[in-house]
């Protein structure tokens, strides 16, 4: 049956695994991700150092498009660095 999570490797997200629970999503990376979180005071809640953001390297996106070489066929837009399964 498979692990039931994927893990993006490019932006780190994590989404139900299509062939484990037969639901259907295509991921999308987000232009940025989190290089360093923000840092708080633990009382106060008051942000210390404010989150670092970094454009997200190689992005995934699982859209489709035509393959420029068989235009009766689709391919993913982008494989990004690909998916791990994870549990």
């Amino acid at each position: 049956m498979g692990l039931l999570r994927l893990k993006c490797n490019s932006c780190g997200a994590t989404w139900p695994n299509p062939k484990a629970t037969g639901m259907m999503y295509a991921h999308v990376c987000p232009e940025k991700i989190v290089k360093t979180p923000e840092v708080t005071h633990p009382d106060t809640h008051e942000i210390i150092t404010p989150a670092e953001f970094m454009d997200t390297p190689n992005p995934r996106n699982e859209n489709l498009k035509r393959a420029p070489e068989k235009p009766g066929e689709f391919v993913l837009i982008s494989e990004g660095s690909g998916v791990t399964e994870v549990e």
